[in-house]
Protein backbone atom coordinates (compact mmCIF):
# COMPACT_ATOMS: atom_id res chain seq x y z
CA UNK A 1 0.00 0.00 0.00
CA UNK A 2 1.10 3.82 -0.85
CA UNK A 3 0.19 5.39 2.01
CA UNK A 4 -0.98 9.05 1.79
CA UNK A 5 2.46 11.14 1.98
CA UNK A 6 1.70 13.68 4.84
CA UNK A 7 0.42 11.09 7.06
CA UNK A 8 3.48 8.91 6.50
CA UNK A 9 5.69 12.07 7.63
CA UNK A 10 3.53 12.53 10.72
CA UNK A 11 4.32 8.78 11.84
CA UNK A 12 8.03 9.35 10.64
CA UNK A 13 8.62 12.67 12.55
CA UNK A 14 6.45 12.01 15.62
CA UNK A 15 9.18 9.96 16.67
CA UNK A 16 11.20 11.43 19.69
CA UNK A 17 14.29 12.91 18.61
CA UNK A 18 17.82 12.13 20.31
CA UNK A 19 18.53 13.27 23.41
CA UNK A 20 20.81 15.49 22.40
CA UNK A 21 19.59 16.85 19.09
CA UNK A 22 21.42 19.76 17.94
CA UNK A 23 21.02 21.17 14.54
CA UNK A 24 20.07 19.02 11.34
CA UNK A 25 22.19 16.27 10.38
CA UNK A 26 21.79 17.50 7.12
CA UNK A 27 23.91 20.61 8.10
CA UNK A 28 26.86 20.56 10.30
CA UNK A 29 26.76 22.19 13.39
CA UNK A 30 27.84 25.80 13.34
CA UNK A 31 31.52 25.55 14.70
CA UNK A 32 31.90 21.74 14.74
CA UNK A 33 35.51 20.64 13.03
CA UNK A 34 36.09 20.69 9.74
CA UNK A 35 37.79 17.48 7.70
CA UNK A 36 41.76 18.61 7.40
CA UNK A 37 42.93 17.13 4.03
CA UNK A 38 45.67 16.48 6.04
CA UNK A 39 48.40 17.53 8.39
CA UNK A 40 50.85 16.13 6.31
CA UNK A 41 54.20 14.68 7.84
CA UNK A 42 52.61 15.79 11.96
CA UNK A 43 49.83 12.78 11.37
CA UNK A 44 52.87 10.54 10.19
CA UNK A 45 54.72 11.59 13.06
CA UNK A 46 52.36 12.22 15.49
CA UNK A 47 53.31 13.56 18.94
CA UNK A 48 51.14 12.00 21.49
CA UNK A 49 50.79 12.75 24.97
CA UNK A 50 49.89 10.27 26.86
CA UNK A 51 49.04 11.74 30.36
CA UNK A 52 46.11 13.67 28.67
CA UNK A 53 42.77 13.09 29.14
CA UNK A 54 40.96 11.08 26.26
CA UNK A 55 39.27 13.02 23.49
CA UNK A 56 37.60 10.86 21.15
CA UNK A 57 37.93 13.81 18.49
CA UNK A 58 34.96 14.91 16.28
CA UNK A 59 31.88 12.55 16.07
CA UNK A 60 29.99 13.40 13.65
CA UNK A 61 26.27 11.87 12.63
CA UNK A 62 27.21 9.16 10.10
CA UNK A 63 24.26 8.19 7.47
CA UNK A 64 24.37 4.70 5.90
CA UNK A 65 25.77 5.00 2.55
CA UNK A 66 24.43 3.38 -0.43
CA UNK A 67 26.30 0.09 0.19
CA UNK A 68 25.76 0.11 3.83
CA UNK A 69 21.92 0.57 3.06
CA UNK A 70 22.14 -2.34 0.60
CA UNK A 71 23.50 -4.38 2.87
CA UNK A 72 21.26 -3.47 6.02
CA UNK A 73 18.34 -4.14 4.05
CA UNK A 74 19.64 -7.67 2.46
CA UNK A 75 20.55 -8.59 6.18
CA UNK A 76 17.00 -7.46 7.53
CA UNK A 77 15.07 -8.81 4.79
CA UNK A 78 16.76 -11.54 3.45
CA UNK A 79 16.92 -10.13 -0.08
CA UNK A 80 19.70 -8.73 -1.92
CA UNK A 81 17.34 -6.40 -3.67
CA UNK A 82 20.46 -3.24 -4.56
CA UNK A 83 17.86 -0.48 -4.19
CA UNK A 84 20.64 1.98 -3.54
CA UNK A 85 22.60 1.24 -6.10
CA UNK A 86 20.20 3.74 -8.01
CA UNK A 87 20.25 6.36 -5.35
CA UNK A 88 22.21 9.48 -6.23
CA UNK A 89 25.68 8.42 -5.57
CA UNK A 90 27.74 9.81 -2.42
CA UNK A 91 30.54 12.78 -2.87
CA UNK A 92 33.90 11.35 -1.80
CA UNK A 93 36.23 12.88 1.09
CA UNK A 94 39.45 11.76 1.53
CA UNK A 95 39.19 9.15 -0.80
CA UNK A 96 36.25 7.05 0.35
CA UNK A 97 32.79 7.85 0.10
CA UNK A 98 31.36 7.13 3.78
CA UNK A 99 32.92 10.60 5.41
CA UNK A 100 30.02 11.84 7.44
CA UNK A 101 30.20 15.35 5.98
CA UNK A 102 29.69 14.14 2.42
CA UNK A 103 26.58 12.25 3.76
CA UNK A 104 24.11 15.10 4.09
CA UNK A 105 20.64 14.58 2.86
CA UNK A 106 19.04 16.79 0.02
CA UNK A 107 15.58 16.71 -1.25
CA UNK A 108 16.40 14.02 -3.76
CA UNK A 109 17.90 11.74 -1.52
CA UNK A 110 14.64 11.83 0.85
CA UNK A 111 12.58 11.07 -2.24
CA UNK A 112 14.65 7.94 -2.72
CA UNK A 113 14.56 7.30 0.98
CA UNK A 114 10.51 7.24 0.98
CA UNK A 115 10.39 5.22 -2.67
CA UNK A 116 13.06 2.62 -1.43
CA UNK A 117 10.90 2.73 1.47
CA UNK A 118 7.44 2.01 -0.12
CA UNK A 119 9.09 -0.48 -2.37
CA UNK A 120 10.29 -2.65 0.79
CA UNK A 121 7.29 -2.37 2.45
CA UNK A 122 5.11 -3.30 -0.37
CA UNK A 123 7.28 -6.70 -1.02
CA UNK A 124 7.68 -7.69 2.90
CA UNK A 125 3.51 -6.96 2.94
CA UNK A 126 3.50 -9.64 0.01
CA UNK A 127 4.48 -12.00 3.02
CA UNK A 128 4.01 -10.28 5.79
CA UNK A 129 2.38 -13.81 7.02
CA UNK A 130 5.76 -15.14 7.15
CA UNK A 131 7.68 -11.98 8.94
CA UNK A 132 4.74 -11.47 12.04
CA UNK A 133 6.06 -13.08 14.89
CA UNK A 134 2.97 -14.25 15.89
CA UNK A 135 -0.67 -15.35 14.56
CA UNK A 136 -3.09 -12.64 14.38
CA UNK A 137 -6.16 -15.05 13.88
CA UNK A 138 -5.16 -15.78 17.51
CA UNK A 139 -3.67 -13.01 18.82
CA UNK A 140 -5.39 -10.46 17.10
CA UNK A 141 -4.36 -7.59 14.84
CA UNK A 142 -3.00 -5.18 17.41
CA UNK A 143 -1.24 -7.39 19.31
CA UNK A 144 0.57 -9.27 16.91
CA UNK A 145 1.36 -6.22 15.06
CA UNK A 146 2.92 -4.45 18.33
CA UNK A 147 5.13 -7.96 18.58
CA UNK A 148 6.60 -7.02 14.71
CA UNK A 149 7.30 -3.52 15.82
CA UNK A 150 9.07 -4.76 18.88
CA UNK A 151 11.12 -7.27 17.09
CA UNK A 152 11.46 -5.74 13.82
CA UNK A 153 12.39 -2.47 14.75
CA UNK A 154 14.57 -3.73 17.53
CA UNK A 155 16.69 -5.26 14.12
CA UNK A 156 15.72 -1.93 12.08
CA UNK A 157 16.60 0.59 14.71
CA UNK A 158 19.41 -1.34 15.92
CA UNK A 159 18.65 -1.07 19.70
CA UNK A 160 15.09 -2.02 21.35
CA UNK A 161 12.07 0.73 20.74
CA UNK A 162 10.98 2.43 23.63
CA UNK A 163 7.55 1.77 25.24
CA UNK A 164 6.32 5.26 23.26
CA UNK A 165 7.79 4.70 20.09
CA UNK A 166 6.35 1.01 19.70
CA UNK A 167 3.10 2.88 20.89
CA UNK A 168 3.30 5.48 17.76
CA UNK A 169 3.71 2.41 15.25
CA UNK A 170 1.54 0.20 16.24
CA UNK A 171 -1.28 3.41 16.38
CA UNK A 172 -0.78 2.96 12.68
CA UNK A 173 -3.06 0.27 12.83
CA UNK A 174 -6.62 2.93 13.75
CA UNK A 175 -5.08 5.08 10.71
CA UNK A 176 -5.40 1.89 8.87
CA UNK A 177 -8.97 0.80 10.53
CA UNK A 178 -10.17 5.32 9.88
CA UNK A 179 -9.09 4.84 6.46
CA UNK A 180 -11.26 2.11 6.00
CA UNK A 181 -9.08 -0.60 3.81
CA UNK A 182 -9.89 -4.55 3.05
CA UNK A 183 -6.95 -5.33 4.72
CA UNK A 184 -6.37 -2.85 7.99
CA UNK A 185 -3.23 -5.09 9.26
CA UNK A 186 -1.93 -5.51 5.99
CA UNK A 187 -1.82 -1.68 5.19
CA UNK A 188 -0.62 -0.88 8.54
CA UNK A 189 2.21 -3.30 8.45
CA UNK A 190 3.51 -0.96 5.40
CA UNK A 191 2.71 1.73 7.14
CA UNK A 192 5.01 0.31 10.03
CA UNK A 193 7.98 -0.03 7.70
CA UNK A 194 7.62 2.81 5.90
CA UNK A 195 7.77 4.65 9.26
CA UNK A 196 10.68 2.54 10.24
CA UNK A 197 12.81 2.59 7.39
CA UNK A 198 12.37 6.52 6.67
CA UNK A 199 13.16 7.46 10.18
CA UNK A 200 16.54 9.09 11.33
CA UNK A 201 17.40 5.72 13.42
CA UNK A 202 17.46 3.47 10.49
CA UNK A 203 19.32 5.88 7.82
CA UNK A 204 21.75 6.91 10.26
CA UNK A 205 23.60 5.13 12.83
CA UNK A 206 22.39 7.44 16.02
CA UNK A 207 25.15 7.29 18.96
CA UNK A 208 24.04 9.56 22.02
CA UNK A 209 25.81 7.54 24.93
CA UNK A 210 26.15 7.54 28.45
CA UNK A 211 27.13 10.01 30.89
CA UNK A 212 30.77 9.60 32.13
CA UNK A 213 31.25 10.48 35.82
CA UNK A 214 33.38 13.19 35.75
CA UNK A 215 33.57 13.84 32.62
CA UNK A 216 30.67 16.17 31.15
CA UNK A 217 32.53 16.61 27.96
CA UNK A 218 32.49 12.99 27.53
CA UNK A 219 29.98 10.14 26.66
CA UNK A 220 30.16 6.57 26.90
CA UNK A 221 28.57 4.45 23.99
CA UNK A 222 25.81 1.95 24.49
CA UNK A 223 25.88 -1.01 24.27
CA UNK A 224 23.93 -1.85 20.96
CA UNK A 225 25.57 1.76 19.95
CA UNK A 226 29.31 0.51 20.24
CA UNK A 227 27.15 -2.75 18.72
CA UNK A 228 26.38 -0.59 15.64
CA UNK A 229 29.76 1.10 15.64
CA UNK A 230 31.54 -2.25 15.19
CA UNK A 231 29.15 -4.05 12.95
CA UNK A 232 29.65 -1.53 10.31
CA UNK A 233 33.13 -0.99 10.64
CA UNK A 234 33.59 -5.19 9.72
CA UNK A 235 31.06 -5.55 7.73
CA UNK A 236 29.72 -2.56 6.67
CA UNK A 237 26.04 -3.78 7.41
CA UNK A 238 23.69 -4.22 10.51
CA UNK A 239 24.68 -5.76 14.02
CA UNK A 240 23.40 -10.07 13.67
CA UNK A 241 22.09 -12.05 16.45
CA UNK A 242 24.93 -12.66 18.33
CA UNK A 243 26.40 -9.28 18.62
CA UNK A 244 23.24 -7.99 19.62
CA UNK A 245 22.56 -10.74 22.57
CA UNK A 246 25.85 -9.24 23.57
CA UNK A 247 24.59 -5.77 23.61
CA UNK A 248 21.49 -7.02 25.47
CA UNK A 249 23.49 -8.57 28.28
CA UNK A 250 25.18 -5.58 28.53
CA UNK A 251 28.94 -7.04 27.98
CA UNK A 252 30.08 -4.91 25.13
CA UNK A 253 30.83 -2.15 27.22
CA UNK A 254 33.46 -4.45 28.53
CA UNK A 255 36.66 -4.29 26.55
CA UNK A 256 37.76 -7.01 27.14
CA UNK A 257 34.55 -8.49 25.36
CA UNK A 258 34.32 -6.15 22.63
CA UNK A 259 37.61 -7.68 21.44
CA UNK A 260 36.50 -10.66 21.56
CA UNK A 261 33.49 -9.72 19.26
CA UNK A 262 35.83 -7.81 16.81
CA UNK A 263 38.35 -10.35 16.97
CA UNK A 264 34.93 -13.21 15.92
CA UNK A 265 33.76 -10.65 13.48
CA UNK A 266 37.15 -9.95 11.88
CA UNK A 267 37.75 -13.57 11.11
CA UNK A 268 33.90 -14.11 9.61
CA UNK A 269 33.81 -13.85 5.37
CA UNK A 270 31.41 -11.23 5.72
CA UNK A 271 34.85 -9.03 6.68
CA UNK A 272 36.58 -9.14 3.28
CA UNK A 273 33.17 -8.38 1.21
CA UNK A 274 32.65 -5.16 3.92
CA UNK A 275 36.21 -4.15 4.08
CA UNK A 276 36.88 -4.53 0.08
CA UNK A 277 35.04 -1.49 -0.34
CA UNK A 278 38.50 -0.13 2.11
CA UNK A 279 41.07 -0.85 -0.48
CA UNK A 280 39.05 -0.59 -3.91
CA UNK A 281 38.19 3.30 -2.53
CA UNK A 282 41.97 4.10 -0.98
CA UNK A 283 43.65 2.51 -4.07
CA UNK A 284 41.22 3.76 -6.85
CA UNK A 285 40.66 0.18 -8.03
CA UNK A 286 37.22 0.93 -8.72
CA UNK A 287 37.99 3.40 -11.46
CA UNK A 288 38.62 1.00 -13.84
CA UNK A 289 35.08 -0.23 -14.25
CA UNK A 290 34.41 3.27 -15.74
CA UNK A 291 37.72 3.78 -18.26
CA UNK A 292 37.38 4.28 -21.55
CA UNK A 293 40.59 4.27 -23.68
CA UNK A 294 41.30 5.72 -26.70
CA UNK A 295 40.74 3.50 -29.90
CA UNK A 296 43.62 4.90 -31.66
CA UNK A 297 45.89 3.57 -29.10
CA UNK A 298 44.06 1.16 -27.35
CA UNK A 299 42.20 -0.84 -29.90
CA UNK A 300 41.84 -3.91 -27.79
CA UNK A 301 40.16 -2.41 -24.81
CA UNK A 302 36.93 -2.97 -23.88
CA UNK A 303 34.82 -2.46 -20.60
CA UNK A 304 35.23 -6.30 -19.86
CA UNK A 305 38.83 -6.02 -19.33
CA UNK A 306 38.46 -3.56 -17.00
CA UNK A 307 35.90 -5.67 -15.25
CA UNK A 308 38.78 -8.38 -15.58
CA UNK A 309 41.70 -6.13 -14.10
CA UNK A 310 39.08 -5.19 -11.35
CA UNK A 311 38.58 -8.77 -10.56
CA UNK A 312 42.28 -9.76 -10.37
CA UNK A 313 42.68 -6.48 -7.66
CA UNK A 314 40.54 -8.19 -5.54
CA UNK A 315 41.94 -11.33 -5.61
CA UNK A 316 45.23 -9.93 -5.14
CA UNK A 317 44.00 -7.77 -2.15
CA UNK A 318 42.00 -10.40 -0.77
CA UNK A 319 45.39 -12.63 -0.65
CA UNK A 320 47.77 -10.43 0.99
CA UNK A 321 44.86 -9.20 3.10
CA UNK A 322 43.05 -12.04 4.35
CA UNK A 323 45.19 -15.37 4.07
CA UNK A 324 46.32 -17.45 6.73
CA UNK A 325 50.23 -15.76 6.73
CA UNK A 326 49.11 -12.39 5.69
CA UNK A 327 51.27 -9.31 5.65
CA UNK A 328 50.73 -6.37 4.47
CA UNK A 329 53.78 -5.42 3.11
CA UNK A 330 53.35 -7.66 -0.34
CA UNK A 331 50.69 -4.85 -0.90
CA UNK A 332 53.78 -3.03 -2.04
CA UNK A 333 56.19 -6.05 -3.41
CA UNK A 334 54.48 -9.11 -4.54
CA UNK A 335 56.05 -10.14 -7.25
CA UNK A 336 53.09 -12.15 -8.87
CA UNK A 337 49.30 -11.35 -9.11
CA UNK A 338 46.06 -13.32 -10.16
CA UNK A 339 44.83 -13.91 -14.02
CA UNK A 340 43.18 -15.82 -15.55
CA UNK A 341 44.53 -17.34 -19.13
CA UNK A 342 43.25 -13.87 -21.02
CA UNK A 343 45.03 -11.81 -18.70
CA UNK A 344 48.20 -13.98 -18.86
CA UNK A 345 48.25 -13.73 -21.97
CA UNK A 346 47.51 -10.05 -22.49
CA UNK A 347 49.98 -8.79 -19.84
CA UNK A 348 52.24 -11.84 -20.43
CA UNK A 349 52.41 -13.29 -17.05
CA UNK A 350 53.20 -17.10 -16.50
CA UNK A 351 51.51 -19.61 -14.22
CA UNK A 352 47.66 -19.05 -15.55
CA UNK A 353 46.32 -20.24 -18.20
CA UNK A 354 42.16 -21.61 -17.70
CA UNK A 355 39.12 -19.82 -16.83
CA UNK A 356 39.84 -19.52 -13.06
CA UNK A 357 42.04 -16.80 -11.47
CA UNK A 358 45.66 -18.06 -10.59
CA UNK A 359 48.51 -16.73 -8.86
CA UNK A 360 51.15 -16.32 -11.18
CA UNK A 361 54.44 -17.08 -10.88
CA UNK A 362 57.01 -14.70 -9.52
CA UNK A 363 58.61 -11.97 -11.90
CA UNK A 364 60.63 -9.07 -11.24
CA UNK A 365 58.73 -6.88 -12.92
CA UNK A 366 55.82 -6.85 -10.30
CA UNK A 367 55.68 -5.00 -7.38
CA UNK A 368 52.07 -5.40 -5.55
CA UNK A 369 49.48 -2.86 -6.03
CA UNK A 370 52.37 -0.28 -7.75
CA UNK A 371 51.86 -3.04 -11.31
CA UNK A 372 48.34 -3.52 -10.52
CA UNK A 373 46.91 -2.88 -14.23
CA UNK A 374 43.83 -1.88 -12.68
CA UNK A 375 45.20 1.30 -10.60
CA UNK A 376 47.94 1.43 -13.44
CA UNK A 377 45.03 1.99 -15.91
CA UNK A 378 43.28 4.12 -13.58
CA UNK A 379 46.30 6.33 -12.75
CA UNK A 380 46.50 7.18 -16.66
CA UNK A 381 44.99 9.21 -19.51
CA UNK A 382 42.84 7.33 -22.67
CA UNK A 383 45.71 7.93 -25.19
CA UNK A 384 48.85 7.72 -22.55
CA UNK A 385 50.13 6.99 -19.49
CA UNK A 386 50.44 9.93 -16.97
CA UNK A 387 53.85 10.10 -14.91
CA UNK A 388 51.42 13.23 -13.28
CA UNK A 389 49.02 11.02 -11.84
CA UNK A 390 50.73 8.25 -11.14
CA UNK A 391 52.92 10.36 -9.01
CA UNK A 392 50.17 12.04 -7.21
CA UNK A 393 49.06 8.55 -6.22
CA UNK A 394 52.30 7.40 -4.39
CA UNK A 395 52.28 10.61 -3.08
CA UNK A 396 48.60 10.62 -1.53
CA UNK A 397 47.57 7.55 -1.34
CA UNK A 398 50.67 5.59 -0.28
CA UNK A 399 52.33 7.97 1.31
CA UNK A 400 49.70 10.38 2.80
CA UNK A 401 51.57 13.39 1.85
CA UNK A 402 49.37 15.78 -0.25
CA UNK A 403 49.95 18.30 -2.59
CA UNK A 404 49.28 22.14 -2.62
CA UNK A 405 46.78 22.76 -5.42
CA UNK A 406 48.27 24.95 -8.28
CA UNK A 407 48.61 28.32 -8.44
CA UNK A 408 44.95 29.97 -9.30
CA UNK A 409 46.88 31.86 -12.32
CA UNK A 410 47.97 28.48 -13.62
CA UNK A 411 46.27 26.36 -16.79
CA UNK A 412 46.59 23.07 -16.32
CA UNK A 413 46.26 21.29 -19.88
CA UNK A 414 48.07 18.05 -19.90
CA UNK A 415 50.14 17.24 -22.93
CA UNK A 416 49.33 15.30 -25.84
CA UNK A 417 51.22 12.32 -27.28
CA UNK A 418 53.92 13.34 -29.26
CA UNK A 419 55.24 10.39 -32.02
CA UNK A 420 58.79 11.22 -32.14
CA UNK A 421 59.42 11.37 -28.22
CA UNK A 422 58.76 9.16 -24.96
CA UNK A 423 56.11 9.99 -22.70
CA UNK A 424 58.77 10.88 -20.24
CA UNK A 425 60.38 13.31 -22.67
CA UNK A 426 57.10 15.00 -23.24
CA UNK A 427 56.16 15.28 -19.52
CA UNK A 428 59.73 16.64 -18.58
CA UNK A 429 59.20 19.32 -20.95
CA UNK A 430 55.61 20.11 -20.17
CA UNK A 431 57.02 20.91 -16.60
CA UNK A 432 60.03 22.53 -16.99
CA UNK A 433 58.51 25.64 -16.34
CA UNK A 434 59.48 27.97 -13.25
CA UNK A 435 55.69 27.66 -12.36
CA UNK A 436 55.20 24.33 -12.55
CA UNK A 437 58.46 22.31 -11.41
CA UNK A 438 58.08 23.64 -8.11
CA UNK A 439 55.24 20.72 -7.32
CA UNK A 440 56.46 18.73 -10.35
CA UNK A 441 59.57 17.94 -8.75
CA UNK A 442 57.33 15.80 -6.34
CA UNK A 443 55.23 13.83 -8.58
CA UNK A 444 56.85 13.69 -12.23
CA UNK A 445 60.30 11.79 -11.27
CA UNK A 446 57.93 9.27 -8.83
CA UNK A 447 55.83 9.13 -11.69
CA UNK A 448 58.21 8.24 -14.40
CA UNK A 449 59.12 4.61 -12.51
CA UNK A 450 55.72 3.65 -13.58
CA UNK A 451 57.19 4.31 -17.62
CA UNK A 452 57.49 0.31 -18.23
CA UNK A 453 53.65 0.36 -18.11
CA UNK A 454 51.39 1.34 -20.82
CA UNK A 455 48.25 3.36 -20.28
CA UNK A 456 46.38 -0.19 -19.90
CA UNK A 457 49.30 -1.38 -17.24
CA UNK A 458 51.13 -3.87 -20.13
CA UNK A 459 54.68 -3.90 -20.19
CA UNK A 460 56.62 -2.12 -22.68
CA UNK A 461 60.58 -1.79 -23.37
CA UNK A 462 60.42 0.64 -25.96
CA UNK A 463 58.10 3.72 -26.95
CA UNK A 464 57.48 5.62 -29.81
CA UNK A 465 60.74 3.74 -31.57
CA UNK A 466 62.79 5.15 -28.35
CA UNK A 467 64.14 2.71 -25.03
CA UNK A 468 62.11 3.47 -22.12
CA UNK A 469 63.48 5.35 -18.99
CA UNK A 470 61.90 4.07 -15.80
CA UNK A 471 64.42 5.75 -13.45
CA UNK A 472 62.57 7.63 -9.96
CA UNK A 473 63.07 9.50 -7.67
CA UNK A 474 61.34 10.03 -4.53
CA UNK A 475 62.06 12.99 -1.84
CA UNK A 476 60.29 14.70 1.05
CA UNK A 477 59.57 11.29 2.46
CA UNK A 478 60.08 9.62 6.18
CA UNK A 479 62.50 6.83 4.95
CA UNK A 480 62.43 6.31 1.59
CA UNK A 481 63.93 9.00 -0.40
CA UNK A 482 66.29 8.33 -2.86
CA UNK A 483 66.89 7.00 -6.50
CA UNK A 484 64.99 3.84 -7.84
CA UNK A 485 65.23 1.79 -11.13
CA UNK A 486 61.29 1.59 -11.60
CA UNK A 487 58.51 0.71 -9.59
CA UNK A 488 59.01 -2.85 -8.87
CA UNK A 489 62.76 -1.07 -6.72
CA UNK A 490 60.30 2.35 -5.84
CA UNK A 491 57.29 -1.06 -4.03
CA UNK A 492 60.22 -2.91 -2.28
CA UNK A 493 61.44 0.46 -0.57
CA UNK A 494 57.54 1.05 0.77
CA UNK A 495 57.21 -2.31 1.83
CA UNK A 496 59.97 -2.04 4.78
CA UNK A 497 58.80 2.05 5.23
CA UNK A 498 57.55 2.98 8.31
CA UNK A 499 56.23 6.60 6.41
CA UNK A 500 54.44 4.28 4.01
CA UNK A 501 52.91 1.68 6.85
CA UNK A 502 52.21 4.76 8.94
CA UNK A 503 49.84 5.92 5.67
CA UNK A 504 48.11 2.18 5.97
CA UNK A 505 47.08 3.34 9.78
CA UNK A 506 45.99 6.82 8.41
CA UNK A 507 44.09 5.75 5.78
CA UNK A 508 42.27 2.94 7.70
CA UNK A 509 41.85 5.71 10.41
CA UNK A 510 40.03 7.97 7.66
CA UNK A 511 37.84 5.33 6.04
CA UNK A 512 36.89 4.00 9.63
CA UNK A 513 35.90 7.05 11.67
CA UNK A 514 34.46 8.64 8.30
CA UNK A 515 36.47 11.84 9.22
CA UNK A 516 39.68 13.10 8.45
CA UNK A 517 42.55 13.29 10.85
CA UNK A 518 42.99 15.94 13.86
CA UNK A 519 45.56 16.68 15.96
CA UNK A 520 43.87 14.94 18.79
CA UNK A 521 43.89 11.91 17.09
CA UNK A 522 47.55 11.77 17.51
CA UNK A 523 47.38 9.01 20.05
CA UNK A 524 44.62 7.08 18.44
CA UNK A 525 47.34 6.71 15.10
CA UNK A 526 50.39 6.48 17.22
CA UNK A 527 48.11 2.80 18.86
CA UNK A 528 46.98 1.81 15.38
CA UNK A 529 50.54 1.64 13.93
CA UNK A 530 52.32 0.19 16.44
CA UNK A 531 49.49 -2.20 16.94
CA UNK A 532 49.70 -3.15 13.47
CA UNK A 533 53.25 -3.26 13.18
CA UNK A 534 53.42 -5.51 16.24
CA UNK A 535 50.79 -8.11 14.79
CA UNK A 536 53.10 -8.85 11.46
CA UNK A 537 51.57 -5.92 9.51
CA UNK A 538 48.20 -7.93 9.69
CA UNK A 539 45.27 -6.23 8.07
CA UNK A 540 42.62 -8.11 10.33
CA UNK A 541 44.65 -6.88 13.56
CA UNK A 542 44.69 -3.32 12.45
CA UNK A 543 40.83 -3.49 12.31
CA UNK A 544 40.60 -5.13 15.36
CA UNK A 545 42.98 -2.24 16.89
CA UNK A 546 40.53 0.41 15.19
CA UNK A 547 37.70 -1.76 16.82
CA UNK A 548 39.54 -1.76 20.28
CA UNK A 549 40.94 1.59 20.37
CA UNK A 550 40.05 3.43 23.96
CA UNK A 551 38.56 6.40 21.38
CA UNK A 552 36.19 3.85 19.55
CA UNK A 553 33.60 3.55 23.22
CA UNK A 554 33.31 6.91 23.13
CA UNK A 555 32.62 10.23 22.22
CA UNK A 556 32.17 14.16 22.76
CA UNK A 557 29.50 15.13 24.69
CA UNK A 558 27.05 18.15 22.90
CA UNK A 559 27.70 16.99 19.28
CA UNK A 560 25.12 16.89 16.74
CA UNK A 561 23.18 13.87 16.42
CA UNK A 562 20.06 13.21 14.11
Amino acid sequence: MRSPLPMLLVAALALPACEEAAPSAAAPAEGAPSDLPSTGMGMLQPTCDHDAPLDPGPTLPRRLNRFEYDNTVRDLFGEDLGLARDFLAEEESLGFDNNARALQVTPVHAEQFMSGAETLAARAGERMDALLPCDPAEDGDAACLRAFVESFGKRAWRRPLEEAEVDRLVGLYDVALELGGERPLRDAFEMVLEALLQSPHFLYRVEVGEPVPGRPDLRRLTDYELASRLSYLVWRSMPDDTLMAEADAGRLRYPDQLAAQARRMVEDPRARDGLWTFFEQWLEVEEVLHLERDARYYPDWTPEQGEALYEQARRFVDHVAWSPDADLRALFDAPYTFADGDLARTYGLSGASGAAFEETFPDDRLAGVLTLPAVLAATSKPNMTSPIHRGIFVRERLLCTPLPPPPADIVVVPPDPDPNLTTRETFAEHSASDACKGCHQLIDPVGFGFEHFDAVGRWRDVENGHPVDSAATLIGTLDVDGDYSGAAEMGQALADSEHAHRCVALQFFRFANGRGETGVDACTLDRLYTGYVESGYDFGALVAQMATDESFRFRRSGEATP
